[in-house]
């Protein structure tokens, strides 16, 4: 069988569009925030350093990292003067982001996270949009995932949803992103009180604000998702808890699918009482499997036809997913509804008048 796994980022696939020349005067800030990265920040800073459209800064805030992260960040700063070096022990990566932006001097703020490698493009292609169309306010690029195992490859194309085609939504996400500076101020910078789907709010106050949003394909950045089960149940567990908290979903919908979990877990513990409720445990997880796995099967037939071993990765994946994301919401919605002050800061977020979108801006750093 041949393995498809992506090992050489050097030889991914890459789509150009041609020589850009420079946007006026505008300047690109790269900003992003790291805890204790040190196995992989040499790498994504050479990726970053070595982008074939360079960045007029890379604005780097880290959160008090305990490894040799500091120590490598210090020494290429040392090197490259672009780099510029935040430490503010305990903030989240809401609170970083909007300390990088406002120590950022560029008119175009592109973002990224630990642990991912854009491609030379990268950037190039995220700008590419901004040029075309000086009406645009922020592009969303394409995430990748680099898989390290048969269980990496189907877990990065089932996390990231644009991995199996170029995302036609108008989302962008604070992994491969970029978007105008008056647009971050605009909306008030990312909300500090979310410990998860910062992003995710932050870009769906822009598009109540009318923003224009589009996507950039050929924009390729890599991600190595979670190496194991538990790790990337962990991870489902998380986005979705983001999600209950920012009221992104139908409480709805994470009734009826944990519904369906909690009928076959049930009937396949009471079964070791009454044997035959194991039969109806198969029965109702073989509906839920064809419910939510086999529509990803499909998928998976058309990228990958001489691989069998989907039938196991694909089925185990989209449950773990299913349930996990879907107790994640459930959480997160739940601690909506008790906390008041959580509510009322969401309330405040999405409902920020101009006097007060203005205040904001003018509160914070330059």
């Amino acid at each position: 069988m041949q393995n498809p796994l992506p090992t050489d980022l050097s030889k991914g696939e890459r789509s150009r569009s041609g020589a850009l020349g420079a946007i006026g005067q505008m300047k690109v800030s790269v900003i992003l925030t790291v805890l204790n990265e040190e196995k992989g920040l040499p790498s994504l800073l050479n990726d970053l350093l070595a982008q074939s459209w360079p960045a007029d800064e890379i604005v780097i805030v880290d959160g008090g990292s305990k490894d040799g992260t500091l120590e490598i960040l210090r020494r290429f700063a040392g090197q490259h003067p672009r780099l510029k070096i935040f430490v503010e022990p305990g903030v989240n990566i809401a609170r970083g982001r909007n300390i990088a932006i406002s120590h950022a001097r560029g008119d175009i703020i592109a973002v990224t996270d630990g642990g991912c490698h854009p491609d030379a493009d990268w950037l190039r292609e995220l700008m590419a949009p901004f040029q075309r169309d000086p009406s645009v306010d922020a592009v969303a690029g394409l995430t990748l995932p680099i898989a390290t195992s048969r269980f990496g490859y189907y877990s990065g194309l089932l996390t990231v949803s644009n991995s199996l085609g170029p995302s036609q939504g108008s989302m962008f996400y604070g992994r491969s992103s970029a978007f105008r500076r008056a647009l971050w101020r605009r909306v008030g910078g990312y909300p500090e009180w979310l410990y998860t789907a910062e992003d995710s709010l932050f870009a769906l106050r822009a598009k109540k604000l009318g923003a224009k949003i589009v996507t950039a394909p050929a924009s390729h950045l890599y991600w190595y998702p979670r190496p194991t089960l538990p790790k990337t149940a962990k991870m489902f567990f998380l986005y979705g808890r983001g999600n209950g908290r920012i009221q992104w979903g139908d409480i709805r919908g994470t009734r009826y699918w944990l519904r369906y979990h909690a009928l076959w877990m049930t009937m396949l513990i009471a079964g070791v009482f009454q044997p035959w409720l194991w039969l109806l445990s198969g029965a109702v997880l073989a509906h839920l499997l064809r419910l939510t796995a086999l529509p990803n099967m499909d998928q998976f037939k058309e990228a990958d036809l001489r691989s069998t071993d989907r039938f196991f990765y694909v089925p185990l994946i989209v449950l773990t997913r299913n349930l996990f994301t879907n107790l994640g919401y459930l959480t997160g919605h739940i601690e909506y509804q008790r906390n008041r002050a959580f509510r009322e800061r969401l309330a405040d977020y999405m409902n920020l008048t101009e006097a007060s979108m203005e205040a904001r801006a003018a509160s914070r750093p330059h």
